[in-house]
């Protein structure tokens, strides 16, 4: 039997994950959507100083796939609030103005979301697990925000928990029949 061919651009290649912390967000922009608790706005972002500088933009740029999208952690959402809403919905939204206008000398958000682009930020992530199927994924994400000037004082001090999916407690012995003793033989062998 001849084995195909193989194409090495189409292999899959090491992704790296932003280490969790806080960092300087650049607005790339933003648009009203519809989400899980009502109106929500989109807020899309890229690392713009330091060692992680446009860490988005690379993993954007480097994705050969034909239906590429900008990375899932790079979008921070905000819910819209309303009449009865939660309260922490308020406090995100408001926490996410103050924070943006004491982040950008002199601006006053008034309602129109293109003007937050090329605005900055802080932002504090954390790393944010979810399971599909058998599998679980790892994600590092924007929990809140912050003055982008406290980030560059190394004044942010608390962080968000983590959020972990416990895999079931398994071992290789759950699917592999490994030898017992020193007169058998490996399965592969």
């Amino acid at each position: 039997m001849a084995l195909p061919t193989y194409d090495k651009s189409k292999r899959i290649k090491n992704f790296e994950h932003l280490p969790k912390g806080a960092y300087v967000v650049k607005i790339l922009g933003a648009k009203e959507e519809t989400g899980n608790y009502g109106q929500q706005v989109e807020i899309y972002f890229d690392i713009a100083e330091g060692e992680h500088r446009d860490f988005y933009n690379k993993q954007y740029e480097s994705n050969t796939s034909e239906d590429k999208g900008w990375p899932y952690d790079a979008v921070f959402y905000l819910t819209v609030p309303t009449d009865g809403c939660a309260d922490w919905i308020w406090t995100k939204w408001n926490t996410f103005f103050g924070d943006l206008e004491d982040s950008n000398n002199g601006f006053i958000f008034d309602g129109d979301l293109k003007k937050l682009k090329g605005k900055v930020i802080g932002g504090v992530f954390h790393i944010k697990q979810s399971a599909k199927g058998d599998k679980v994924y790892s994600n590092t994400k924007m929990k809140w925000t912050c003055v982008a000037e406290d980030v560059r004082k190394g004044k942010i001090t608390r962080f968000p928990d983590d959020v972990i999916v416990q895999k079931n407690a398994q071992t290789i012995d759950d699917f592999v029949n490994l030898p017992e003793g020193p007169d058998e033989k490996a399965p592969w062998e």
